[in-house]
């Protein structure tokens, strides 16, 4: 092969390769503001902007010059803003197995625990996984919070946490398992006596993430993300943030960051 064409070849592979990075290098040096939303979760996404999702967003993008603007908004139509319209860049509060049109940092930003709810019974003491051996297990359609192969009890679905409820208090159910959250507004909602049921924690967490709109802007401000994580986890800011709210739980993946 001439060495002329040897040279040509070469220099359109180097421009071939640079054109990505210049493209990102520019799209994040013009990058001065990006959006969250979530719904009002106390400790986590107050109304004020304060709150432990609100500041780990900030402690990501804020000293890089990237302005953070926090919104409360319901959970259906938060996702269909970020994942369909696009109105917002991120959602925070959802699972990696999501069949929603988002993509995903690689680091969690919090590890949340299901609850089970049940009658309260003298003499019952909690067992994790084997207080639901041999009984019936009611959680929402489609939720997969147990593997199959470790489930040694009934499964019952139902459509709504109401519906599951009523399961419970008629004794279709024995258990029912779904976010601490959604349980205490149902109680709340339904008047039910605190004394009369008795709510455990189930012994294995899920990670939960900030899920992007599907778009290079969020790319960037992904790729940002998983930048700033180690570093804010090896300066000792991030564990400072968990530590001042005390509400979320910093993920395995992160802590394993630590040197």
């Amino acid at each position: 092969m001439p060495l002329v064409l040897i040279a040509a070849l070469l220099l359109f592979s180097a421009q071939a390769i640079s054109e990505p990075l210049k493209s990102a290098q520019f799209q994040r040096q013009h990058i001065k503001a990006m959006s969250v939303v979530a719904p009002v979760w106390e400790g986590y996404t107050n109304k004020d902007g304060s709150g432990l999702y609100w500041d780990i967003f900030r402690a990501i993008y804020e000293p890089v010059g990237i302005k953070v603007a926090t919104k409360n908004v319901p959970w259906n139509r938060a996702m269909k803003m970020v994942a369909k319209y696009h109105t917002y860049n991120a959602i925070v509060g959802e699972y990696r197995d999501s069949e929603e049109q988002v993509i995903f940092p690689i680091y969690p930003i919090d590890v949340e625990y299901m609850s089970a709810l049940s009658k309260n019974k003298s003499g019952f003491k909690w067992q994790g996984l084997d207080s639901l051996r041999g009984v019936t297990v009611g959680w929402i359609k489609d939720y997969e919070i147990i593997a199959q192969s470790k489930r040694n009890f009934k499964l019952k679905e139902f459509r709504n946490i109401e519906q599951g409820v009523k399961m419970l208090n008629t004794g279709k159910i024995d258990f029912l398992i779904d976010e601490w959250d959604e349980i205490a507004a149902v109680m709340q909602k339904n008047k039910m006596k605190s004394e009369d049921y008795l709510i455990n924690e189930m012994p294995e967490g899920t990670d939960v993430y900030a899920a992007f709109s599907i778009d290079n802007l969020s790319r960037e401000l992904i790729a940002i993300y998983n930048e700033r994580i180690p570093e804010l986890v090896e300066s000792g800011e991030l564990t400072k943030i968990y530590e001042k709210w005390d509400t979320g739980e910093m993920p395995e993946s992160v802590l394993n960051l630590k040197h």
